[in-house]
């Protein structure tokens, strides 16, 4: 089935992947909502660390901080007023406190070391940057098993990528990237291990779910422009 630029931008805007000023609204209304709905949680779940006794109530507790941090900083840089800067840098540094108190706490009880902690910090950067690696690969690969197995020439590329909705392609570069990170996350274990980190298994989840945040979130960003790319597969009539 051959489908229409114009259709299908149409069925993409109807679903919402290509916003209009009022989808932008309605995003920035959800999302400050959200962050209400997560500053109230960490608050709830602080006090409940603190009531019993556990240290994890300080970073649960700097989330609140730091979340004005991060609008103060943002109206700065939209109005250019010092008070918002004053406050934003205030409140970053109470969240930097509070986050720092923890993390030196937790290294004078021998429960981690914070060099080790920034290790996995940069070795979780690199293997992220590994993941966009691993997809073109995964990507390109598709390309030549597909070119290999169906004997493709240039009219029947054309064919296939017309015959497959804009929003097909868009969940199945999603599913390659996922791929690539679930990969990567799996090759990771045995590399914590060589290098000596407690609990490889639990570091590699950590690590997936940072890099399907990271990916996939950058992917959300990035839609609109990729989508509009991918329409130009589509005939314009």
């Amino acid at each position: 089935m051959s489908r229409t630029r114009r259709s299908e931008q149409r069925t993409l805007q109807d679903l919402g992947l290509i916003r209009d000023e009022r989808d932008r609204e309605v995003e920035r209304a959800a999302r400050s909502r959200a962050c209400s709905v997560l500053v109230t949680v960490s608050l709830l779940m602080a006090a409940a660390c603190l009531l019993q006794g556990d240290s994890a109530w300080a970073p649960l507790l700097a989330l609140t901080p730091l979340s004005w941090a991060v609008q103060n900083f943002s109206r700065f840089a939209a109005d250019g007023k010092r008070l918002y800067l004053i406050l934003a840098l205030l409140s970053g540094a109470a969240a930097l406190a509070l986050a720092g108190w923890y993390l030196i706490q937790g290294q004078e009880d021998g429960l981690f070391s914070i060099g080790r902690l920034i290790g996995f910090a940069v070795l979780s950067c690199l293997l992220v940057s590994l993941a966009g690696l691993v997809f073109l690969a995964l990507f390109l690969a598709f390309l030549f098993v597909k070119g290999r197995w169906s004997r493709m020439n240039e009219e029947k590329w054309e064919r296939y990528f017309q015959s497959i909705s804009t929003l097909g392609l868009l969940v199945r570069l999603g599913g390659m990237l996922s791929l690539a990170m679930v990969l990567v996350s799996i090759l990771s274990v045995p590399l914590f291990q060589l290098l000596g980190f407690p609990a490889p298994e639990r570091l590699a989840l950590v690590l997936l779910a940072a890099g399907l945040t990271y990916t996939l979130g950058k992917l959300n960003r990035d839609r609109e422009k990729l989508l509009r790319k991918l329409l130009k597969l589509k005939p314009a009539a």
